[in-house]
């Protein structure tokens, strides 16, 4: 979603909660520097309390402060953990609103990151290079991907080599998709640190050896039409624990087509989600909106038997040409570094929100599923902090596909990474914002004298003989 133009910015956007905080207000171009020795209203608002009355918010808070060097400096303590308004206005002007949010302690050292667990690319049935397509994912804002070719995990390392030594920002999350010869079922396995898939390709007998045995140790409960599907699962979702991974349940009502049908019939899915084998469930992906829709009533009536899985969103793409999934399915998940054990850390604990995106580029909306305490804080986000990064992304994005192809200089994606990365810090208070100096304040001093001086106003073709009286 293209960010809207603004005049001033909060810092930072992200706040601990029941804390005092020193907070800047800033200009966000440079004609509206704030003015020296002025004085200004703040109204701050929680959008999440209890409020008896429609126009007169009970919870509102008005001061005021002075403004100095262009900026203004207040603290405060933001109350709980949620969204609050932040109304900047001078006199009876109501200048612009801005949007913070409060974190409990628990929440609030740890960075939101946008990525994707489950992509194809041109070494398996995709249709984009690897390196390639790490670039069109930075180049949509997100802070991962995982490469997930069917039955191979080699083609992630293609990806780590072209950018070896090139601090991109960006985290190829380790993985591939797992297809147990003898099952429809697929498995996605991400973040461990080897491969599950090269010993049935390798040596099909010496794989067909270990699932006779794993067959004998399929609970008595299953239903025998499942017995051999589900040996292969047991025997899957165990060696990507072995390497360290995550086992997710990916589209269990994909249907690509009537000669290829694939779809995990619902007691199977019921099944293999209460089994404990998954890590994690892919909730909205690559099955189309009926598949999507029956996957989430699907998790609504397990979470309602008392089921607990994390949940992610995944494309599951293969090419991006008028692709309906990417980037359009995605997870946001909370991790204490943007880096692979990280990641999967945060998924295993249940610390990400699977997002459908829905309309254009110019008016997007969220559909956001997972825990209420989490949905709530990734919906600010993608409203306040993901439109921003996908824009600093997006030359990155492209400058990786053109260092790549020997095209741009490894120093134009590090000096466009710092970039995204600083912005991150200062959204969560890591780092403080970028404040005017000495030369652009005199420099805006000059030309609002030169504005003020040089009347009359104008507007249009129309000429004004009023006083000047022009307030930014």
């Amino acid at each position: 979603m293209l960010p809207k133009p603004i005049n001033y910015a909060v810092w930072p956007v992200v706040v601990p909660a029941d804390k005092p905080t020193d907070m800047i207000i800033t200009a966000a171009e440079r004609a509206f520097l704030l003015r020296e020795n002025e004085e200004y209203t703040l109204t701050i608002v929680p959008t999440y309390g209890d409020e008896p009355d429609y126009y007169v918010p009970a919870g509102a808070k008005t001061f005021t402060a002075v403004a100095h060097e262009g900026v203004l400096k207040f603290a405060y303590t933001f109350e709980g953990e949620q969204e609050h308004l932040i109304i900047l206005s001078q006199g009876e002007k109501k200048l612009q609103e801005m949007n913070v949010y409060s974190l409990k302690e628990d929440m609030i050292d740890l960075v939101p990151l946008k990525g994707d667990f489950h992509g194809h690319s041109y070494r398996s049935d995709g249709r984009r290079d690897p390196a390639a397509l790490a670039g069109h994912y930075r180049e949509q804002g997100y802070d991962f991907f995982s490469l997930t070719d069917h039955n191979r995990y080699f083609p992630g390392n293609e990806v780590d080599t072209v950018y070896a030594g090139v601090d991109t920002g960006f985290t190829r999350v380790l993985g591939e998709e797992v297809h147990a010869p003898g099952s429809i079922v697929h498995i996605v396995h991400v973040g461990g640190k080897k491969t599950v898939t090269e010993f049935y390709v390798l040596d099909r007998p010496g794989y067909e050896s270990v699932i006779a045995e794993y067959e004998k140790k399929v609970p008595e409960n299953i239903p025998a039409q499942y017995a051999a599907r589900y040996a292969r699962a047991m025997w899957a979702t165990e060696r990507i624990h072995e390497a360290g991974g995550l086992a997710i349940f990916p589209h269990p009502y994909w249907q690509p087509g009537k000669s290829r049908m694939h779809n995990v019939c619902d007691e199977f899915a019921e099944i293999l989600l209460k089994s404990g084998m998954f890590d994690a469930y892919e909730l909205i992906g690559g099955m189309g909106q009926v598949g999507n829709n029956r996957s989430v009533a699907l998790w609504g009536k397990l979470r309602a038997e008392g089921l607990k899985i994390p949940v992610v969103g995944s494309s599951d793409v293969h090419g991006l040409e008028r692709s309906k999934e990417f980037p359009h399915y995605f997870t946001i998940c909370f991790a204490k570094a943007n880096e692979n054990d990280a990641i999967i850390d945060a998924v295993r604990n249940g610390l990400s929100v699977a997002v459908e995106a829905v309309g254009t580029e110019y008016e997007r909306h969220f559909r956001c599923y997972g825990e209420l305490r989490l949905v709530s804080y990734a919906q600010f986000l993608l409203q306040h902090y993901f439109p921003k990064l996908q824009r600093l992304c997006q030359g990155e994005g492209a400058m990786m596909r053109s260092y790549a192809m020997n095209e741009a200089p490894a120093a134009v994606v590090e000096g466009m990474a710092q970039v995204c990365r600083d912005y991150t810090l200062r959204v969560l208070g890591k780092k403080a914002p970028q404040l005017p100096d000495a030369q652009m304040l005199k420099l805006e001093d000059e030309w609002r004298e030169v504005q003020l001086a040089r009347g009359p106003i104008t507007k249009g073709g129309q000429v004004y003989t009023d006083v000047v009286s022009r307030q930014i």
